[in-house]
């Protein structure tokens, strides 16, 4: 494992301690700090962000509105020490972000939609599609590629239980379901571009965005996939069709 795919998948999850992350962090100081100094910053985050709020708050705001209005005096109130707060807590934790020197591993709105996005759909249609097994061809998957203006340019690698189209956020995809080499992994490909490779772990799954021009490959697998590796392999055999 290369160090931008542990520093991804440490960030993805501090306290993820597979077989991988175990080895890497053994055979390498640099990793280990790294490791410590996210699990670190985690708690440091959830205790900021621990600040009981009173209960008469809304009260107390609406109080200090209405009298600042009568006497027309400008004075601090509550509710601007509560801003005061947050945006201390927000700066301190840009401070810790800064030092772990992050880069480009901080993941947009528009990534975490279409991750998002992804594990909803493979949540919802589970039911649906996990006993289904309708031995697809490549020359099938091509024909569904074809609204995205993309083929794969090989037969597709791995045996392919489902596909279809879907509809994604507010765009299409080729929905699909294929034998990874743990379990089964759901593919989609839209037309709606992404920023960067981008990994993401939710409800013990892993999954990853693998731009793609304007278009973009989502691929989310059961929790120890190595959905980067596949993302990999398929990438290079994607291609715009002519």
């Amino acid at each position: 494992m290369d160090e931008l795919e542990f520093r991804r998948r440490i960030m993805a999850d501090p306290k993820q301690r597979d077989e991988e992350i175990n080895a890497a962090i053994k055979t390498s100081d640099k990793n280990s700090q790294f490791a410590e100094d996210a699990l670190e910053l985690e708690k440091q985050i959830a205790k900021a962000m621990a600040v009981d709020v009173p209960e008469d708050l809304a009260d107390r705001i609406l109080f200090n509105q209405t009298s600042s209005v009568e006497s027309n005096v400008v004075r601090p109130n509550f509710a601007r020490k509560a801003m005061a707060m947050a945006a201390s807590v927000a700066f301190v934790a840009g401070l810790l972000v800064g030092q772990l020197n992050w880069g480009n591993l901080v993941v947009s709105p528009a990534q975490a939609s279409l991750a998002n996005t992804a594990m909803k759909h493979v949540i919802d249609e589970k039911p649906f599609v996990q006993g289904l097994d309708e031995q697809v061809k490549s020359s099938q998957i091509n024909a569904k590629m074809a609204p995205f203006a993309h083929e794969f340019s090989h037969s597709f690698p791995y045996h392919v239980y489902y596909l279809n189209h879907c509809g994604f956020g507010s765009s299409n995809a080729l929905h699909m379901v294929f034998q990874g080499e743990k379990g089964k992994v759901t593919l989609f490909f839209t037309g709606i571009p992404s920023e960067k490779a981008t990994d993401f772990n939710q409800d013990g799954m892993s999954g990853i965005i693998e731009p793609m021009g304007d278009t973009s490959l989502i691929l989310v697998g059961e929790e120890g996939e190595d959905v980067a590796k596949i993302a990999d392999k398929l990438a290079n055999i994607i291609k715009p069709m002519n």
